[in-house]
């Protein structure tokens, strides 16, 4: 398995894409939202959950692409998996166990960054789809 030099410059913008939208949306809710020990707890674990699934999440698929066609799909099921998962539990865990965290947005934080999260991760898909046709990797798309 060969991964090409553009192939590794792609994953890392996503990996710095990923970050950035994780440090405008922290930015957004602390500019805007009040601020407090528990709000900024419920901030730092919104973040890492979602964060932290996102980026696992993207070096999974990208690691998955260059092999078979099984593993490519097998690669996206789990990258979808590390995305969702993480922040389900924790707003599970949330919901039921931390109602200090749930009384300042906790869950509503890990929902909307979850969402910006989802969105980098389209357009990088985007922009991963557009780098196999450009390469002439057409036969490897699923």
């Amino acid at each position: 398995m060969t991964i090409s030099r553009s192939s590794g410059h792609l994953t890392l913008l996503g990996c710095i894409a990923i970050l950035a939208a994780q440090a405008a949306a922290i930015g957004v809710v602390l500019f805007y939202g009040e601020r407090g020990p528990v709000v900024l707890r419920a901030v730092g674990i919104a973040s890492a959950v979602t964060g932290s699934g996102s980026l696992a999440g993207w070096l999974v698929a990208r690691f998955s692409r260059t092999r078979s066609p099984a593993a490519m799909a097998s690669g996206g099921l789990a990258a979808t998996t590390l995305r969702l998962f993480p922040a389900l539990l924790a707003l599970g865990w949330i919901s039921a166990l931390e109602p200090d965290l749930a009384k300042a947005g906790a869950a509503g934080l890990l929902v909307g960054f979850y969402l910006a999260m989802l969105a980098v991760a389209i357009l990088l898909h985007l922009l991963e789809t557009r780098e196999g046709r450009s390469s002439g990797e057409k036969n490897k798309m699923i």
